[in-house]
């Protein structure tokens, strides 16, 4: 009982620091942006990701969305680590 008290007590920390990390940092300047372009430098990927940026094409600087995919892949984390720590537990008990 007292261990999922502390994974919810985990999830709304991690969830409240996408949320503040999302809201700060859509506020703070592209410091290597900037210095890359007063050097002329540019981009050249070697891959397409599927979230350039960090962000979902088409929804560019929208905090809403951002702040959604932030949630949504704390929670991709959270279960993939939690069914690691499960497949591992089950092993060290055989």
């Amino acid at each position: 009982m007292k261990s999922k008290k502390m994974i919810i007590a985990g999830m709304i920390v991690s969830i409240i620091f996408v949320i503040v990390g999302c809201v700060w940092l859509s506020a703070s300047a592209e410091t290597l942006d900037k210095v890359a372009e007063e050097l002329e430098a540019f981009e050249s990927p070697i891959w397409n990701p599927p979230l350039p940026d960090y962000e979902l094409p088409g929804f560019e600087g929208n905090l809403i969305v951002n702040i959604g995919i932030g949630i949504l892949f704390t929670l991709i984390i959270f279960t993939v680590a939690f069914g690691v720590g499960k497949v591992l537990q089950k092993s060290v008990r055989k």
